[in-house]
């Protein structure tokens, strides 16, 4: 980075207002590299100045593996993406009847795209990234087009419903791509934006700014841009911790107004929320507990869904049986000699504590303490040998959950004898 670079001068014009007055939110990345990040005085759009890579090719080639660290979708990530696939169904869902034909930008690993398809849609996708978009175009079926949006987008094609999710921010023109999208919306189409929120807070302070995300948005600066790129506003909202901003855009009106490029005071509102959040604040606040929580539910969730040598589709269908009206297959019965085990293990219990501490600890003048101590280790060690045994029958992990379930009142022994 120039050092000599002024501080109140952007190298980049702003995208929205062409102005080179800015003021600097962050000269960190997440990742703890430099990356200098200001925002536009007059509008309040933020962007990295200078550009941390060459867009095209680290997008082609570096992104999933710099973020994801892997060329393809591993089994844990289709799982989280069929996951999100399912809230963004929801939210796009009153512009889905009469099966429009859908673009979806930024398709990923396919997983949004494949659920539209299952549902009997005509979706197509567009993904730079080689890795992930051959693998949604090979696992799920889909028609997925390799490359960059300007470039695999034909002259004169028009969809019903274009979605972009979390891809505006990664763009070098983020106002270029949304003309782009308004001329492909046929009348009384949909456009649907995601993007993450600027002003959020949920995330630690050292995580808001990252060089994948070449510009920062909020919803005055996002809805600003769209309305000078052919574009109207239907509808906006917040994710409930305030950190994904997503906007509905129709096509504007020939009649409607081009709205000014400045915006009266959204400079000082950006900079103002990125100033204060500060590491004590976010410490302070309920964020860091609930983030922390929901990863740890998110960890669990994901040992038990996921099944050892499943493949994605099968995945995907699994997780999207019930929205598509599927029958959701029985949990499979646990075997006899699984249950037979477990009843021996039971018997065992209660042979041991008869015998190991109405006599031999008692005998050898052992502490309670102790006696108790050495009994749960032998209690643990047989619930660990009914699991193991369930494991060797290549139980599902939520049924290796239920055999847990079922011994775990081994331990309660010594409280009622």
């Amino acid at each position: 980075m120039n050092a000599a670079l002024d501080d109140t001068q952007s190298l980049i014009p702003c995208n929205l207002c062409g102005g080179h007055a800015v003021s600097v939110l962050s000269r960190r990345s997440r990742s703890g590299a430099a990356l200098r990040t200001v925002a536009c005085k007059a509008c309040g759009l933020a962007w990295s100045d200078p550009r941390p890579h060459e867009a095209r090719s680290f997008y082609t080639d570096d992104y999933r593996v710099a973020y994801k660290g892997s060329f393809t979708p591993r089994p844990k990530h289709v799982l989280r993406a069929g996951r999100v696939a399912l809230d963004r169904l929801a939210k796009i869902r009153p512009w889905l009847a009469g099966r429009p034909r859908v673009l979806d930008v930024g398709s990923g690993g396919g997983e949004f795209a494949y659920l539209l398809q299952r549902l009997g849609h005509v979706i197509t996708g567009i993904e730079p990234n080689n890795g992930y978009g051959r693998y949604a175009a090979e696992t799920y079926g889909l028609d997925i087009r390799l490359g960059f949006l300007a470039d695999r987008l034909a002259p004169g094609e028009q969809f019903d419903l274009i979605t972009i999710w979390h891809v505006l921010e990664h763009t070098e023109d983020p106002g270029a791509t949304l003309r782009l999208l308004a001329g492909a919306l046929r009348p009384g189409g949909r456009l649907v934006v995601e993007v993450p929120n600027v002003e959020a807070i949920c995330q630690s302070p050292r995580s808001s700014f990252h060089e994948a995300h070449l510009y920062s948005f909020n919803a005055a600066s996002l809805g600003c841009l769209a309305r000078r790129n052919g574009l109207s506003i239907c509808d906006t909202r917040l994710s409930a911790d305030g950190g994904n901003l997503t906007m509905v855009l129709a096509p504007a009106d020939a009649a409607d107004p081009m709205p000014a490029a400045t915006i009266e005071g959204n400079h000082a509102r950006v900079a103002g929320v990125v100033a204060g959040h500060t590491p004590l604040a976010h410490a302070l606040s309920s964020h860091p507990w609930r983030r922390a929580g929901s990863r740890l539910a998110g960890a669990v969730s994901e040992w038990v869904e996921l099944r050892p040598g499943e493949n994605g589709r099968a995945l995907l269908d699994r997780l999207y049986g019930p929205e598509l009206g599927e029958a959701v297959p029985a949990r499979p019965a646990l075997p006899v000699a699984t249950w037979a085990s477990l009843a021996a293990a039971y018997l065992a219990a209660v042979f041991v504590e008869e015998w190991f501490v109405d006599h031999w600890a008692a005998a050898n003048g052992w502490s309670s303490g102790a006696t108790l101590g050495v009994y749960l280790a032998l209690q643990m060690a047989v619930i660990a040998g009914v699991i193991a045994l369930a494991r060797s029958r290549r139980l599902a992990r939520r049924e290796l959950l239920r055999v847990g379930g079922w011994a775990a009142p081994l331990l309660a022994i010594p409280a009622v004898c």
